[in-house]
């Protein structure tokens, strides 16, 4: 890249070597070390490349081989400015061009996460924004460590941040902490456990704690299972307080209701599309062209196309191109158990989103009732999982002791 850079700036020439000595020619050339690439036969005759100073010591060459030369193009800037010598505007339009991408390239124009996984990437943005670090800042204002420092403290899932530029880009690089596994970690401040939702509890195992339950028993949302507090020894009746740590399963019940009807829309997508245009400067929104829709029905699909000096170099300018794709609608009329296996699917869904990762189901049932226009049903899941979680207690009531009490014999 450098190299070929270096040639354009100097200027180069295609030449195009030909008669009966060409060997002759090579050796020649080769002796007196001329800086050629690109060589290669093109109708029996020798094409390559030279530097456009180096091209009058072919005379003598010529001469000697009895060969032919003729410059077929000539490249590079020498060569530019003399075509356009008479032009007096252009190099001053040349350098305002340049302040022009160097007064761009010194602001901020996109700003991206990297290392975002359980944390969102839209929300570190806005709250980057919110502290002075947005898009549109100059570059030389922002103290990037007191960025990273802000970002540390803000999010606690975030262990280590690293801000740096790439051209206009702010480029925020994060590393989120490693969750520790539910109910084995200690916190260093007094919690107690409590249940998440109702329950039948089927086990409770305590590693440090009081359990205040045991199994069979029957649990509300927010009662205390194992309390942040132990006994100083089998004989003492004093308490200290401490990170409760237990692991409590127990057996809960999900509901979900819902109806489908018999009647059903299917969408069938054409080949009509319909465009609109819009210029995106800064935080404005210019149209540019908007095609007249002719679908009365259309869904909308927004396509935005950042605009970019190299990957590096993204400017504040982009276009945004929205796309009504215009559709049939084909009404479909269920069977009754079409519809009874259609509403199934929905709210096991619902209710397998509200599930834990590691439930066990032990028990699906659902009652449908037919109506005039579809089916409605209510779906019933029990499940055994975990149903404890830690909440931060009240330290213990330390007892006052009165100074008389220490001094009286």
């Amino acid at each position: 890249m450098f190299v070929s850079l270096w040639h354009y700036l100097n200027g180069y020439v295609i030449v195009e070597v030909g008669g009966f000595a060409l060997e002759r020619f090579m050796n020649l050339m080769m002796n007196r070390e001329l800086d050629v690439w690109d060589v290669c036969v093109v109708n029996n005759k020798i094409q390559f490349k030279m530097q456009a100073k180096d091209f009058k010591s072919l005379k003598p060459i010529v001469r000697k081989a009895h060969c032919r030369v003729k410059v077929i193009r000539k490249y590079g800037l020498p060569f530019f400015m003399y075509r356009h010598r008479r032009r007096k505007f252009m190099p001053i339009g040349l350098v305002v061009f340049l302040i022009m991408i160097w007064s761009l390239s010194s602001f901020v124009w996109l700003v991206d996460v990297e290392g975002a996984n359980r944390l969102n990437s839209i929300d570190i943005v806005n709250s980057l924004e919110e502290q002075g670090y947005g898009v549109g800042k100059w570059k030389t204002s922002l103290n990037l460590r007191q960025a990273e420092s802000y970002l540390v403290k803000a999010y606690p899932d975030i262990i280590w941040t690293a801000l740096h530029f790439e051209g206009t880009r702010l480029v925020v690089e994060i590393a989120e902490t490693v969750p520790p596994p539910d109910m084995m970690f200690d916190t260093g401040v007094v919690t107690d456990i409590v249940a998440k939702r109702d329950a039948l509890v089927t086990s409770i195992a305590v590693y440090k704690g009081m359990p205040k339950v045991k199994k069979g028993d029957i649990v509300k949302k927010g009662d205390v299972l194992v309390a942040g507090q132990m006994p100083l020894g089998a004989e003492s009746e004093e308490l200290y307080a401490t990170d409760s740590k237990a692991k409590v399963t127990g057996k809960t019940v999900y509901s979900a209701q819902g109806e489908v009807s018999l009647t059903q829309v299917k969408k069938h997508y054409t080949n009509e599309v319909s465009r609109k245009y819009c210029l995106k400067l800064f935080n404005h929104s210019f149209k540019l062209w908007d095609q007249k829709i002719k679908m009365q029905n259309y869904d909308t699909q927004v396509r935005l196309h950042q605009l970019h000096i190299t990957r590096l170099f993204p400017l504040p300018f982009a276009y945004e191109v929205d796309y009504r794709i215009g559709y049939n609608k084909e009404t479909k009329v269920l069977t009754m158990e079409e519809a009874k296996d259609m509403l199934l699917s929905q709210l096991w869904k619902e209710v397998e989103e509200s599930l834990s990762k590691n439930a066990n189901v032990l028990k699906r049932e659902v009652l449908f009732k037919e109506t005039a226009d579809g089916v409605t049903g209510t779906l019933h899941v029990v499940a055994e999982e975990e149903i404890g979680y830690k909440v931060e207690a009240n330290p213990l009531a330390q007892p006052e002791v009165s100074s008389e009490g220490e001094n009286a014999q």
